[in-house]
């Protein structure tokens, strides 16, 4: 009896076919991902809900700082300002959505399904993100440190930006893009480097008085929850796609290996 083992790479597949293909996959991808991050909290266990206590509690101890870390941050220098534009580049929007896109045309053009898929996660990261934070900043309607009304002041359900200051924006983008990048590049150095930048980004917008430090403290802990669960989720999606199977032929067995 003859065994035969067939492998049939689905993965790369989609490197082989038509670039509409191509983009159709990764665009159903990216919708999935998002799909399984509004929907996470209808799964959450126990374990889930004590790490949202847990970053309630940290954002609410980090607020005690927040007018020491104002006063530490406004010890302008040149040096400091020109870092805090770098940094806040960063975490900009158009940057941001550059990178990813500059990442995803690289990754289709050298056909790269790590780097193309590494795009769309990152991006799906930073627009989840966003969404949630364009939300809940009118929600929350936090005073500005500049308004000078002091981090417990709050206009609920204003669309006025000088009450908009809560999350910080510019840190959940950073924070999204290292998340994904560092967990997907899954080397010391790399996280170092991206969750280094982002702490740079977040502490900038408190340098430029927009932002208290218990925004961008809150920020950057919900923005890398929302990219690294993305990451998760994909991987176990691939190790789903992963199996064996034996399939009967009239005179011979296949044993088959899907991955």
């Amino acid at each position: 009896m003859l065994f035969c083992l067939q492998a049939l790479p689905v993965r790369a597949q989609t490197d082989s076919t038509g670039l509409s293909s191509v983009v159709v996959h990764d665009t159903k991808m990216a919708m999935s991902g998002a799909l399984h991050v509004f929907t996470s909290p209808g799964r959450w266990d126990g374990s889930d809900w004590a790490r949202v206590g847990a970053t309630a509690g940290i954002t609410a101890g980090s607020a005690v700082l927040d007018a020491d870390m104002r006063t530490l941050m406004q010890r302008n220098t040149a040096t400091a300002d020109g870092l805090s534009n770098a940094a806040v580049t960063y975490g900009d929007g158009w940057f941001a959505a550059g990178l990813t896109a500059g990442l995803y045309g690289t990754g289709l053009v050298i056909r790269d399904t790590w780097l193309r898929e590494t795009a769309v996660l990152a991006g799906t990261a930073i627009i989840v993100s966003t969404i949630f934070t364009r939300v809940i900043k009118p929600l929350v309607g936090r005073a500005r440190p500049y308004v000078n009304a002091g981090n417990g002041t709050f206009r609920m359900f204003t669309l006025q930006d000088d009450y908009n200051s809560f999350p910080s924006g510019h840190t959940v983008a950073a924070f999204s893009l290292s998340a994904v990048l560092a967990a997907r590049i899954d080397h010391p150095l790399a996280t170092i480097g991206l969750y280094g930048l982002a702490c740079l980004t977040a502490l900038s917008r408190v340098y430029t008085d927009e932002h208290w430090f218990s925004d961008v403290v809150f920020g950057g802990i919900f923005a890398s929850a929302v990219g690294r669960s993305l990451v998760v989720w994909h991987e176990g999606r691939e190790l789903d796609q992963q199996s064996f199977r034996i399939l009967p032929g009239p005179d011979r067995i296949f044993m088959v290996y899907t991955f």
